[in-house]
């Protein structure tokens, strides 16, 4: 075989790669409800999919048929690992910082996964993180919320954790142990909530588009 033709056939296998991918996204909006769900599995698949260099090496997608008629409806086993590697993604890497939430969920009685999707939205498991606004930290505590509670070190892994989720835990009690609310006035403050007549779920559309984007992603990480 010629070097030519050898050049053309991975040329023809390079264009149905793809083509595969165009496909899968097609499907990946149809499967999903809201435009950030669909979001965030995209998210997976490009990481899974990049190089070294954080390019998309097409030479990593392989699907067959029988893997595409699968994909069929949104469903198949190469859409479940599409889904585990979404979940992945809420998983610290860090023992230290499992051990810290483990305890606080013990002390404050807060479901540690929910304590778990607040740290991936509020600082991506890094515990250096700081914001434009100020905040610190895993959960992104402001200066005087973080004296309040009496953390001297809102750096340290364990004091951080322990105070956001302390935190969290006033605002699920202040709010009826709604989820959805508490997250809201977490990141919106609950004076924000009761300026603007949010009393129940539904009012969150009341609130600014950050709080609402907010909400959201920790659910989807949370569920």
């Amino acid at each position: 075989m010629s070097l030519n033709n050898i050049n053309s056939t991975d040329q023809d296998k390079n264009i149905q790669k793809v083509l595969q991918l165009e496909f899968m996204t097609e499907i990946f909006k149809q499967a999903f409800e809201n435009q950030d769900s669909f979001q965030l599995v995209m998210e997976s698949l490009t990481k899974a999919l990049s190089d070294s260099s954080g390019n998309i090496d097409i030479s990593k997608l392989s699907l067959d048929d029988e893997d595409l008629s699968k994909l069929g409806y949104g469903g198949g086993q190469r859409l479940n690992n599409i889904y585990n590697s979404v979940r992945d993604d809420v998983k610290s890497g860090n023992s230290s910082i499992d051990e810290a939430v483990e305890s606080a969920s013990r002390k404050y009685g807060v479901d540690k996964n929910l304590i778990m999707a607040v740290i991936k939205q509020e600082s991506g498991f890094n515990p250096q993180a700081k914001s434009s606004a100020g905040a610190m930290g895993l959960m992104q505590l402001m200066p005087g919320t973080a004296s309040e509670l009496g953390v001297t070190n809102p750096y340290d892994v364990e004091q951080n954790v322990d105070a956001g989720t302390e935190y969290l835990r006033n605002m699920l009690n202040m709010f009826g142990n709604s989820k959805e609310l508490a997250l809201a006035a977490y990141n919106a403050g609950p004076g924000t909530l009761k300026n603007r007549g949010v009393d129940s779920s539904s009012d969150i559309v009341k609130l600014p588009y950050e709080t609402r984007n907010y909400v959201q992603k920790v659910m989807q990480y949370y569920g």
